[in-house]
């Protein structure tokens, strides 16, 4: 039987074992073995190339998006494999192998980069309450928001930054006006009156440093999410001068297609990320 390459895994989801211990995980599966293989590391890049085995997959770029891993491109280059790992930011890896059927080759990818990064920074995390919704399937959507609270404040935390929630029991235990400094991401619903299927970010209209992550945000959620881009907006803020208040609307209370989303976990982990991924460019600058 021929040995092939029959699947790639790119876990980097918030409940992925790995990413509690600072390290991002691919996986290459191999239907008999492992191959012999080379590694070539560049600054921001790996490339990886497996000899003589043919792919069993289609070759493609795929997108991981995971604050520290951009992309894996895999191709087929006669009878070798090369997959591409391309980062965000210089970092390390580690390699384990895994006899059996399929046999796995694992990559672990610090994560170190992005806690030198979030380190120490004050994020406070907003989830929006509401007692009715104009959802066409009666989906409470404090639900979902703080669903995307927990798994952003998971990311951030696991990454050593002070993140905390602004309510989790109660929507009445913190007073926000109280906040001295740091980012405030209140995260919401809208009803669409143009019954519009997307999401949007609001940015502080006196506040440089918050239009300048509104942007980052919603270009992060632009590139990781499946709805529609409405943009960034103006809206007005009465905090505190070191406060860096941003509004992300994840998608429309009241659209069926948004209320679908909402719904699922994986679209919800995805907000998320999208968001986690824009403070980590913000702070990085």
């Amino acid at each position: 039987m021929l040995n092939k390459l029959t699947n790639l895994k790119i876990d980097s989801t918030s409940s992925n074992e790995s990413i509690k211990n600072l390290k991002s995980l691919i996986v290459f599966e191999f239907s008999l073995k492992v191959p012999t293989y080379h590694v070539e590391k560049q600054s921001t890049s790996l490339q990886i190339i497996f000899e003589t085995t043919p792919l069993n997959m289609p070759e493609g770029k795929y997108n991981v998006l995971d604050g520290i891993i951009s992309h894996v491109e895999i191709k087929a280059i006669e009878q070798q494999i090369v997959a591409e790992i391309a980062f965000d930011f210089q970092t390390d890896f580690e390699i384990e192998i895994i006899e059996g059927i399929p046999a796995k080759f694992k990559l672990y990818i610090s994560r170190k980069p992005l806690s030198e990064i979030l380190k120490e920074k004050k994020i406070l995390i907003n989830p929006g309450f509401k007692e009715k919704t104009t959802s066409p399937t009666g989906l409470l959507h404090h639900i979902p928001m703080m669903a995307i609270a927990k798994k952003l404040h998971f990311l951030l935390t696991t990454c050593g930054a002070q993140s905390r929630l602004s309510w989790e029991k109660s929507p009445q235990e913190e007073d926000l006006e109280k906040l001295e400094e740091g980012i405030l991401i209140d995260i919401f619903t809208e009803t669409s009156l143009k019954k519009e299927s997307r999401f949007k970010v609001y940015y502080s209209d006196r506040n440089e440093k918050s239009l300048k992550l509104a942007k980052y945000i919603n270009e992060s959620m632009s590139r990781k999410l499946q709805l529609d881009n409405l943009g960034i907006y103006p809206k007005s803020y009465n905090y505190k001068e070191n406060v860096i208040p941003i509004g992300v609307v994840p998608a429309m209370e009241n659209i069926r297609l948004d209320d679908a989303h909402l719904r699922d976990l994986d679209y919800r982990s995805k907000v998320a990320q999208a968001i986690f991924n824009g403070l980590v460019k913000f702070y990085a600058e």
